[in-house]
């Protein structure tokens, strides 16, 4: 049996599993009826089932809002699943596919963050495509020739994983980094996204629209994007909901043997 120690700690196991993006989050957001708690700036949202509390936050693009997320470690965690939509590195990664990242990677090439193995094989057991590596950009990468450079270094880039497990290892939490393929690597993304974040990392449509009316053939693509974006989302929720079952009911396992060598 697979082994994570930190669930042996806890009778009631809190994880934490945070996304970006509201889009990101709303399919799981529907399965699982997540209320918002607390300060509504925060973006946290709670969920109880099957003896664990599972706490989601919204952390924005590129990690810009991390304050309520260090509150809920400082409070006690004993998971956190950094998860959402990634870019796809590598032709073997098409859209809608579910990695899990052994380790994160920066600009900073000696520097590399390093997924809880046990948790990593947990969500290969449960259905994800196990990677050696995640890179975390300092910006949207919307170009198939940058992220075929980009290929040589890792597997998929997102702008987030880096720096949330940085504060999950300054908290001693074990955590993962899980991650859908929004957009193949041959693909040119239909937007610049950078130029629609707003400073609380949100996507703002107003500048999107922008871009839209000064290159209307933009818009068969953006189409496309965001179907394949939302099946994407889709598929991470469902795998979100095996993987959060799994651990679970090997928390519920390892607690009951030791209850029988007591």
């Amino acid at each position: 049996m697979l082994s994570v120690p930190s669930l042996e700690m806890r009778q009631n196991t809190r994880i934490i599993v945070s996304f970006a993006v509201r889009s990101e989050f709303a399919p799981w957001r529907r399965l699982r009826n997540f209320e918002r708690v607390g300060d509504p700036a925060a973006r946290v949202y709670s969920a109880n089932g099957s003896g664990a509390g599972i706490d989601v936050v919204l952390t924005g693009v590129g990690g810009r809002n991390l304050a309520a997320m260090r509150k809920l470690l400082e409070e006690g965690t004993d998971i956190f699943i950094l998860s959402g939509l990634a870019g796809s590195l590598k032709r073997e990664h098409a859209a809608g596919t579910v990695l899990v990242a052994k380790t994160i990677k920066r600009n900073n090439a000696d520097k590399v963050m390093m997924s809880d193995d046990s948790l990593v094989k947990l969500a290969v057991q449960c259905g994800a495509t196990p990677v050696d590596s995640f890179f975390t950009s300092d910006a949207v990468v919307a170009s198939a020739s940058e992220k075929l450079r980009l290929g040589a270094r890792a597997d998929a880039v997102e702008m987030e994983s880096f720096h949330l497990m940085a504060e999950a290892r300054r908290y001693r939490v074990p955590a993962v980094a899980i991650r859908a393929i929004s957009d193949g690597v041959d693909e040119n993304l239909p937007l610049d996204f950078n130029r629609t974040i707003d400073e609380d990392g949100e996507f703002a449509w107003l500048p999107a629209l922008s871009q839209l009316v000064s290159s209307p053939s933009r818009l068969p693509r953006l189409v496309r994007f965001g179907f394949e974006t939302s099946k994407s989302a889709r598929n991470l929720a469902h795998f979100l909901d095996r993987y959060l079952k799994c651990l679970i009911t090997q928390a519920d396992s390892q607690l009951n043997s030791g209850r029988v060598e007591v």
